[in-house]
């Protein structure tokens, strides 16, 4: 037994080679250690006692400040919920929300915002604009049509300290927007659920969360910060399935991205923008 532990006598050089390593393996793990850590601690009730700063990070996840468009690309299903039988989803969906922020000075921004939603077979995935449906509720061949909705809104933040939103079209009231930001991990998670006046068509309701790197956010020399999105969208039903009288209503399941430019997008997709939105595709940059 004492041979062989000689045998495996260690020289100084031998012993030199193993601290450097055994130093490199000790640095290696606390780097994968502190890259493993979240960032620095978020607090949102002390990062945003400035508004201000609030609005900010708020228009840096929806859009980009640079000028820059942000098209939010997303994919889901529209379900319909009626009350004798249990849901049915209609159709799969593609869509993408293109967003603008335009900086208007003292605080002010101005958002372009506008959806064209392409509805799909659920099966096959096939983008039915423009082609024949079997409604499966009426028993009538209607004719799908994407849904097209747009807006423009400035954003402010009022002498009181609220973060206001002003439609510039579309007749809706101003109205506070109250951001909620909840930290996961090193993620952070942003929601603002989207008001609507009692005179608009009833159900009507949309709820989404975004997700971020929370690195990103804290990172006050970004202009635009990445994200991906999940919201679940309440409507009437869609008016070319022509049942109004219908009892019931869609919901609309959606995830998706926040995409750096209309090339990200499916070449399906583009080709249905290019026909009916091609105004948005034209947007120039703020």
């Amino acid at each position: 037994v004492m041979q062989h532990m000689d045998d495996r006598r260690w020289t100084r050089r031998d012993l030199g080679a193993a601290g450097v390593g055994a130093v490199a393996l000790v640095a290696t793990a606390a780097t994968a250690d502190a890259k493993a850590r979240p960032p620095a601690d978020f607090d949102p009730a002390i990062r945003y006692r400035d508004r201000a700063r609030e609005l900010h990070d708020f228009l840096r996840v929806q859009g980009d400040l640079s000028g820059a468009l942000a098209p939010w690309w997303w994919s889901g299903y529209c379900v319909a919920v009626t009350p004798t039988e249990n849901p049915r989803v209609l159709f799969a969906c593609e869509g993408c929300e293109t967003k603008k922020v335009i900086r208007r000075g003292a605080g002010q921004f101005e958002v372009w915002s506008k959806v064209m939603t392409c509805f799909k077979d659920p099966q096959t995935l096939e983008i039915l604009n423009g082609r024949e449906f079997l409604n499966p509720y009426t028993n009538v061949v209607n004719q799908v049509e994407p849904n097209i909705t747009g807006s423009k809104t400035l954003y402010s933040v009022a002498a009181d300290g609220q973060i206001m939103a002003k439609p510039l079209e579309g007749g809706m009231a101003e109205a506070a927007l109250t951001p909620v930001w909840l930290r996961n991990g090193d993620k952070v998670q942003v929601s603002a659920a989207r008001k609507y006046p009692q005179k608009r068509p009833i159900p009507l309701a949309e709820f989404g969360t975004q997700t971020v790197d929370l690195a990103a956010l804290l990172d006050d020399r970004l202009e635009r910060v990445e994200a991906v999105f999940a919201a679940t969208f309440i409507a009437p039903w869609q008016r070319f399935l022509a049942m109004p009288q219908q009892a019931g209503h869609a919901v609309w399941h959606a995830v998706g991205r926040k995409a750096r430019g209309f090339d990200e997008l499916s070449p399906a997709y583009l080709e249905q923008a290019r026909k009916y939105i091609p105004d948005v595709l034209a947007w120039p940059r703020a």
